[in-house]
C-alpha cells in the first residue's frame, strides 16, 4: 500500500477500523425497528455492532424470534458493508446461557469454605470435606500445632477446629433463578457451547464467518477468591473457587494430597504470610479455567470461522485479577482478538492496556479490543470520548466496542 493509499484509508476508514457498539437489546424486539437502527448506526459512521442481550429483554432469549432478528440484522449489515457480531450470553458473565446450563446441578459454580469452630461446640457432620485442630494466633489468621481430625477422634481442649465444606453458589435472578457456571469443568463448558453456540450454527447457517464476523464473550471467570462478586454467599473472605475434581487435579499437578493443604490456603501456618500452597492453588485454578473454558471456546470459534473477542473478569489492578482469575495475560492467549473492559471517563488503568498490548505483540495478534466509554453520563462530551480513545489507541487498541447503545430507552 502506498502512502497516498494509506492516507486515503485513514481519511475514510473501512468498517474494520470503525467503532462497533454494544447494541443492548433491552425490550420487546421488533424487526422493523432493529433494521431502522442498523441504518442509523451506518449513518453515524459506525462500522458494525455487537447484538447484546441486556436487562429488559422481553423477547425469548435464543427463541425463534430471537434468531429471526439476529439473521435480519446480520443480512442488513452485510448489505451496508458493516460487521455484525454475536454476544454469547443472556446479560453477563458468559457461561450459563441465562441459567439454561446451570439447571443441571453438576454444572453450577461451587466454593470451598473454611469455618473456624470452637472445640467445645464442634461436631463432625456428613458435609465436612476435611477438618483440622489447631491453636489460633490472637489475630485469628496464624496457627500452629496443626493436626488432622477424623470422625470420632478426640480434639485437645481449647483448640480451634478448621472445618472445610463445599457449598453451591447462591441462586440469583440474574441467572434466571440458577447460578453461574463451573468454568473449571470441561463438561460444563461443553454444555454451554451446545446450548448457545451450536444453536447459532443451527439457526444462522452460512452467515457464520460471513455476515456474522465473530462472537463476544463477556467477563467469564473461575470464581471469586476470598471476595465476592455476586456470589450471594456470606463471609466471602472465607471462600475460594472449587470444582469437584479439584483433589485429583491437585494430585496430578503436585503429586500429593490436596486436602492436607487446606489450612495453608486460607491461613498463615506458623505465622508465615507467604506460602507456596497459596500460589499453587491460584495457579491450579487458572490452569483449569484456561484449559477447560478458554481453550474450548477459542477452538470452537476457530472451527466455525468465527472470531472470538471479549474480556475477562476482573482487570483493573493486579489484586482484582488474582481475585477473579489469576493472570489476565494467560487468558488473552485464547482469544483471536483479545480485549479489556475499561469503563468511566477517568479510569486510567494503563497497565491493563499494556498487558493486552504485550500479549498481542508476543503472539502476533494485530487486533486488540476495548469495551470503553460507558458508565459516564451526558456530561461527557466528544472531547472526553476522544481523550479515552486516544490513550488506549496509544497502547494498540484498534477495535472499540462502545458501551452502550440502547435498543430502547423505555
Amino acid at each position: 500500500m502506498t502512502t497516498d493509499e494509506l492516507f486515503a484509508q485513514f481519511q475514510n476508514p473501512g468498517a474494520a477500523w470503525r467503532g462497533k457498539p454494544f447494541w443492548a437489546w433491552n425490550g420487546r424486539l421488533d424487526k422493523t425497528e432493529l433494521l431502522r437502527q442498523v441504518h442509523v448506526m451506518k449513518e453515524m459512521g459506525l462500522g458494525g455492532f455487537f447484538m447484546h442481550s441486556r436487562v429488559g429483554l422481553a423477547t425469548e432469549y435464543l427463541g425463534d424470534e430471537w434468531f429471526e432478528c439476529i439473521n435480519a440484522c446480520a443480512d442488513e449489515a452485510e448489505k451496508l458493508g458493516m460487521e455484525a457480531w454475536l454476544y454469547d450470553e443472556d446479560r453477563w458473565p458468559s457461561g450459563s446461557a441465562g441459567g439454561l446450563v446451570t439447571q443441571n446441578p453438576e454444572f453450577r459454580m461451587r466454593f470451598l469454605r473454611c469455618t473456624v469452630v470452637a472445640e467445645a461446640t464442634w461436631q463432625w457432620h456428613e458435609g465436612i470435606l476435611a477438618a483440622f485442630a489447631c491453636e489460633l494466633a490472637a489475630d485469628g489468621l496464624g496457627y500452629h500445632s496443626l493436626r488432622r481430625v477424623a470422625p470420632g477422634s478426640a480434639v485437645p481442649p481449647g483448640f480451634s477446629i478448621l472445618q472445610f465444606t463445599v457449598e453451591e453458589m447462591a441462586s440469583s435472578n440474574f441467572y434466571n433463578g440458577y447460578t453461574y457456571l463451573d468454568t473449571m469443568n470441561r463438561a460444563a463448558t461443553d454444555a454451554f457451547l451446545k446450548s448457545t453456540h451450536e444453536k447459532y450454527v443451527e439457526k444462522c447457517g452460512d452467515r457464520l464467518g460471513r455476515s456474522i464476523k465473530g462472537i463476544f464473550t463477556d467477563e467469564p471467570h473461575r470464581g471469586s477468591l476470598m471476595t465476592s462478586f455476586g456470589q450471594g454467599l456470606g463471609s466471602s473472605e472465607w471462600i475460594v473457587p472449587w470444582t469437584p475434581k479439584m483433589p485429583e487435579h491437585w494430585e496430578a499437578a503436585y503429586g500429593d494430597d490436596f486436602l492436607a493443604h487446606l489450612p495453608e490456603i486460607f491461613l498463615f501456618p506458623d505465622g508465615k504470610t507467604v506460602h507456596p500452597t497459596k500460589w499453587k492453588y491460584v495457579e491450579l485454578c487458572l490452569s483449569l479455567f484456561t484449559e477447560n473454558f478458554c481453550k474450548p471456546m477459542d477452538a470452537w470459534c476457530r472451527e466455525h470461522n468465527l472470531i472470538l473477542t471479549g474480556h475477562f473478569l476482573h482487570e483493573d489492578n493486579l489484586t482484582s485479577q488474582v481475585a477473579m482469575n489469576g493472570s489476565m495475560m494467560r487468558c488473552y492467549e485464547f482469544m483471536e482478538y483479545p480485549g479489556m473492559d475499561l469503563l468511566t471517563e477517568g479510569n486510567k488503568a494503563f497497565w491493563v492496556a499494556k498487558q493486552l498490548q504485550s500479549v498481542g505483540r508476543q503472539l502476533g495478534k494485530p487486533w486488540l479490543m476495548s469495551e470503553l466509554y460507558g458508565c459516564t453520563g451526558w456530561q461527557m462530551g466528544l472531547e472526553g470520548h476522544k481523550h479515552v480513545g486516544d490513550w488506549q489507541a496509544l497502547f494498540g487498541v484498534n477495535l472499540r466496542c462502545h458501551h452502550l447503545s440502547w435498543y430502547t430507552m423505555e
